[in-house]
């Protein structure tokens, strides 16, 4: 949303009235503005679809690229990844990859291509961009959500915010990117 707000006109020292760009009565655009009011935090069912697009568009790009790493592993090196023997190499992957997938496109474009699906976006709770930090710190702390029994989900459902353990911790909010309609005046 951009907030307009009056602008002041440019100090004179003739008796002549301001023209042009900033002349009094007029209105000048300012920087991205976010008032918490207006902020449509995301609920849980939302969010669950977006996160199951993610999963299956993660796994299918995880696995495409297992596939060609250990491919091209075989043809450089003659060297034949095994699953049984080399777990903890798969492990350190798969977890590389959550945050790369996770982190890096809530860093970049502030949404995954699921929650983008779902008109989502991640934010501060004030409704402005997140840092690149909050991201990391986001990616990281979600699996915490999840051992704690799911308990750390309930907040999407309870807190005033929709704010999840993970979101706390980042300082971090869900919210809808599309406008809701403003209730119609009786």
């Amino acid at each position: 949303m951009t907030a307009v707000v009056p602008s002041s006109p440019a100090p004179t020292t003739d008796a002549a009235a301001p023209e042009g760009p900033g002349a009094a009565g007029e209105v000048a655009e300012v920087a991205e503005v976010a008032d918490v009011a207006d902020v449509a935090y995301a609920g849980a069912v939302s969010r669950l679809v977006a996160y199951v697009v993610d999963l299956a568009l993660m796994s299918t790009l995880l696995a495409v690229g297992s596939a060609v790493a250990a491919y091209l592993l075989a043809v450089v090196t003659g060297h034949r990844l095994q699953l049984d023997t080399d777990r903890d190499l798969a492990s350190g992957g798969l977890a590389l990859w959550w945050v790369v997938y996770f982190a890096g496109s809530w860093a970049v474009t502030g949404c995954t291509p699921g929650m983008a699906l779902m008109g989502l976006r991640v934010v501060r709770p004030d409704g402005r961009r997140a840092p690149a930090l909050a991201a990391l710190v986001r990616a990281v702390t979600f699996p915490l959500s999840l051992a704690l029994f799911g308990l750390g989900f309930l907040g999407i459902l309870f807190h005033t915010q929709r704010r999840a353990l993970h979101d706390l911790l980042a300082g971090t909010a869900v919210v809808y990117t599309t406008p809701t309609p403003d209730p119609p005046d009786d």
